[in-house]
């Protein structure tokens, strides 16, 4: 057995994760507008090896073809081309942003050092329909929807009729088969500007206002602020010395095209797959359970509700240390054999 294997076999005895199914995941992500997506998508993908979850599908809410072609190449780093992906279709935004393309078209020798399953976006599914599928092929109140862009994909499946798919309306679809809606969006620190809006809010204000109205009252949300992902931090020596056991590596690549580097960067969207597939583990705190809306400034916010089931994450000094040693390790870990 190799030492990664054996490394794998340890890691997931000592996760508990023979002791229940594997989170069966829908990841909906905005990538390309910030780098943080592409470290949670390489997170879920070491879960998954650890036999701690199931990516079922990838779902692009930004309406640029390498956004979805990005994701395409990283589900093909690491062994897995085969995941369904869907793209959206008259986004908020289309803006090729500053690596999704240049990882996609990175070349030796006049030709492309990774592989993907589509050539043209154009071929791959419009978002609605890969989630209304994936959800109807699922186990009742068996998957969690993590979403760590815009609401605009979550938006229209909860306002999608019933169709060749299934008879059931995108709520229906949700109510039957969602277990949890784990979010990064919003921000909830008591020190917040008057003024700030959180980007996957203030993009895409008319969707998250649906979300909040629609989403079925029974099943859980739990909201990953701005904040949360501000106090955990991936380190520029672990991007500098974690990833070279390639040569090409589209994480890494990523961050060099995003900024300059050396540059510590903040874990937003992976802090919501952290919680999503590893809730128990003490990583974070809980609000008082309440409820979200969308205020008329166009700002989510968070009522207290004793019968609510929505709260956001908080937390400590020590869980902020916590939290930056195991996403640093699992965003960095190599893929399985």
């Amino acid at each position: 057995m190799s030492l990664l294997a054996l490394f794998l076999c340890f890691s997931m005895v000592q996760s508990g994760s023979y002791a229940s199914d594997p989170a069966k995941l829908i990841f909906d992500t905005d990538m390309g507008n910030d780098i943080d997506d592409a470290m949670a998508l390489a997170v879920i993908h070491a879960l998954q090896s650890r036999g701690e979850c199931e990516l079922l599908a990838v779902t692009s809410s930004k309406d640029n073809p390498w956004s979805i072609l990005y994701c395409d190449v990283v589900n093909s780093f690491y062994g897995r081309p085969e995941i369904p992906l869907g793209r959206v279709s008259q986004g908020v935004t289309n803006l090729d942003g500053s690596y999704t393309r240049k990882v996609v078209e990175t070349s030796e020798n006049g030709k492309p050092v990774f592989a993907r399953r589509f050539q043209d976006a154009k071929d791959i599914p419009e978002a609605v329909s890969v989630l209304r599928s994936t959800l109807a092929a699922q186990p009742d109140h068996s998957v969690t929807l993590v979403v760590v862009g815009f609401s605009t994909n979550v938006a229209r499946l909860l306002q999608s009729p019933g169709d060749q798919i299934s008879p059931q309306t995108g709520l229906e679809l949700v109510t039957r088969k969602v277990k949890l809606l784990s979010q990064m969006i919003g921000r909830f620190d008591r020190d917040k500007p008057a003024k700030f809006h959180e980007y996957n809010v203030r993009l895409d204000v008319p969707a998250a206002k649906a979300v909040y109205e629609i989403w079925p009252k029974e099943i859980p949300v739990v909201v990953s602020g701005w904040e949360v992902g501000r106090a955990i931090q991936i380190r520029a020596t672990s991007i500098q010395n974690d990833y070279d056991y390639v040569k090409y590596h589209p994480i890494r690549l990523g961050y060099e095209y995003w900024h300059k580097m050396p540059y510590n960067r903040p874990t937003y969207d992976l802090t919501s797959i952290l919680y999503a597939v590893r809730p128990e583990r003490g990583y974070f705190g809980l609000s008082k359970a309440g409820q979200f809306k969308i205020n008329e400034l166009g700002k989510l916010e968070h009522i207290d509700k004793t019968d609510g089931k929505q709260q956001f994450l908080t937390v400590t000094p020590e869980q902020i240390v916590r939290g930056q040693e195991v996403l640093e390790n699992l965003s960095s870990q190599p893929p399985a054999k």
